[in-house]
């Protein structure tokens, strides 16, 4: 397997008034293509810091994330909004889909922002759909979805564009058991398939337990990385 990412002496503080709080406290790390893995630990151990960094959402204090052979600290503004938008799809707790737009156009959206031709997008996004199991319903607006229904497109939305990698951050805390196995059985049958690097941030049992890796943080570092 060849790696995806690499990621060498990660630190994060934030600053809260005159307080430091150390979020990341050096993370070294590699994750290989085809990955299924989760990042798990308790409230503030900083899984979540950990994603959106991998997302280039944030900047580490210090350390360096690669992904593919590009390293973030040396590209540009745009270069990294491109890589950003074109190599790593993104699944959040709370769907952040469009209110306006359907199912379709917020699957969608992304190929546009890729100049992707319309025939194209629109081969593309029916057939995501459909892997999702959202075929019938790509004419429906988030709120004539239901939660489950709406972390489905956000699913497709994050792999439409064909991204190395899709970072998927508590993606089942809104959702019932059987949508959360659901979810996971689609996100399970993509990364088989289409050979999708999944990297999760989670402390959900449901997900954990489907993972083929497992990387625990406590307070800032890699407390164990398991691969079962």
């Amino acid at each position: 397997m060849t790696d995806t990412y690499q990621i060498k002496g990660l630190k994060k503080i934030y600053r809260q008034g005159s307080v430091a709080v150390n979020a990341l406290r050096g993370i070294d790390l590699s994750i290989s293509s085809g990955e299924f893995t989760v990042v798990c630990g308790p409230s503030g151990s900083g899984k979540s810091t950990l994603l959106n960094i991998m997302g280039a959402l944030d900047v580490p204090t210090e350390g360096a994330v690669t992904l593919e052979g590009h390293c973030f600290s040396t590209l540009g503004k745009n270069a990294l909004s491109k890589l950003r938008r074109d190599r790593i799809g993104f699944v959040f707790q709370a769907y952040n889909l469009i209110p306006v737009l359907t199912a379709y156009e917020n699957a969608e959206m992304v190929l546009e922002l890729q100049g992707v031709k319309k025939k194209e997008r629109q081969a593309r996004v029916m057939a995501i759909l459909k892997d999702v199991g959202l075929g019938e319903l790509s004419h429906r607006k988030p709120n004539q979805l239901s939660g489950g229904q709406q972390q489905r497109v956000a699913i497709a939305r994050a792999i439409v564009s064909s991204p190395a990698v899709v970072l998927a951050d508590e993606p089942t805390a809104n959702v019932d058991s059987k949508t959360a196995k659901t979810l996971l059985d689609v996100m399970a049958k993509l990364n088989a398939e289409k050979g999708i690097t999944f990297v999760f941030s989670t402390h959900d049992p449901r997900v954990m337990e489907r993972a083929r890796r497992t990387i625990s943080l406590v307070d800032g570092r890699i407390d164990s990385d398991v691969i079962h």
